[in-house]
């Protein structure tokens, strides 16, 4: 049986479900394999012939969602099928995008370990062997490649293929961009699947996802203090000592039935308190609540604004100090960095301005 854990992105997640023995649906285990930043092609495409020879084949999608997805009643219908059609279609982008001659040209950018942003590279290739040789131009640098992105562009088209590899040029992913309608509803189907998957996270916890660069989660690995839970009903509302006010809890298990049928993979969200720049907090959002885990860092600096906001959302501290302490702390750091800004003057001036 499969592993379904192993492939969570998150390992407080994946800890929390082995502790509880939560056990996934088939089409529950096929989507947390999809949804997968590290794991190899080659190890998604085990994992799903896997689900296909050992667990029983069920429902893809039905209703609002199967009519957004746009796949044949056959493929809608069993998860085995879907499965291999899946599979089947990334190997066969695959052998396109590395098919010469075809009136296209490569590019490439590279994530480097420690990096927060792509190395971009501004030239334009013949094939995509030319562009791993360019990769591998400077040998120091090999060792510390997370990822090499490479794209495929047909010239006059905006049909593209964008492959994901590690440095041993091993599949990570593969996206494309102006398939047959048939090819991109089928490539792009886990995009509209929802799911309400147990966490351990809680009201006021502070969190953080580590892999938004695989992504298109915004905030990086930025910590925020967490606040609600998509995947939250009247249950989770009381545990987490969320009041009952004008039928809230029979919202929410509202809310979680309408997306159980209807609501796409946007919408697996969590919400709380992010920080600006100048650390001033504000509410949002992120897309992909299981890729949260627990922000085990000490709070430093303009961070320290976060650890006095989970005190107080978890009744630790009153509204009294977390005010002060909110106030305090901007005071604190903008003064620092205000101080920062004056070693563009000289001493002397400093001097006559009471400064040093």
């Amino acid at each position: 049986m499969i592993d379904t854990a192993s492939f969570l992105n998150s390992k407080d997640i994946a800890d929390y479900w082995r502790s509880i023995g939560f056990i996934c649906m088939p089409l529950q285990s096929a989507y947390i394999v999809w949804q997968n930043h590290t794991k190899t092609l080659q190890e998604k495409h085990a994992a799903w012939r896997e689900i296909v020879e050992t667990m029983p084949d069920c429902i893809v999608a039905e209703g609002h969602r199967k009519t957004n997805m746009g796949i044949s009643d056959a493929l809608a219908e069993s998860l085995h099928a879907f499965l291999q059609a899946f599979m089947q279609l990334q190997n066969q982008l695959i052998e396109r995008f590395y098919r010469n001659g075809d009136h296209a040209v490569y590019r490439y950018r590279v994530l480097y370990d420690g990096d927060k942003d792509w190395s971009e590279d501004r030239w334009l290739y013949d094939t995509a062997e030319e562009c791993f040789e360019d990769v591998y131009a400077d040998e120091d640098l090999i060792p510390s490649i997370v990822c090499i992105q490479l794209t495929k562009q047909w010239i006059g088209e905006n049909r593209a293929l964008t492959l994901s590899v590690k440095a041993d040029k091993t599949v990570i992913d593969i996206e494309a961009q102006e398939l047959d309608e048939e090819e991109h509803n089928l490539l792009q189907a886990f995009d509209w699947m929802w799911f309400d998957f147990p966490t351990s996270f809680k009201k006021g916890d502070i969190v953080v996802s580590k892999y938004s660069p695989w992504g298109w989660n915004l905030y990086a690995d930025e910590p925020f203090v967490l606040m609600l839970l998509c995947s939250w009903g009247s249950k989770e509302y009381k545990v987490n000592g969320i009041p009952e006010k004008m039928g809230c809890y029979k919202t929410a298990d509202g809310f979680r039935e309408y997306h159980r049928k209807n609501a796409d993979g946007t919408d697996m969200t969590a919400h709380g308190y992010f920080q600006w720049d100048d650390g001033s907090v504000y509410w949002e959002c992120m897309h992909h609540y299981l890729d949260l885990e627990y922000y085990r860092e000490e709070p430093q600096g303009i961070r320290r604004i976060l650890k006095a906001f989970s005190s107080f959302e978890k009744k630790e501290i009153g509204s009294d100090l977390f005010a002060l302490a909110y106030h305090v702390i901007l005071e604190e750091e903008k003064s620092k960095r205000e101080r920062e800004s004056l070693s563009c003057f000289m001493d002397d001036g400093l001097r006559l301005a009471g400064l040093k």
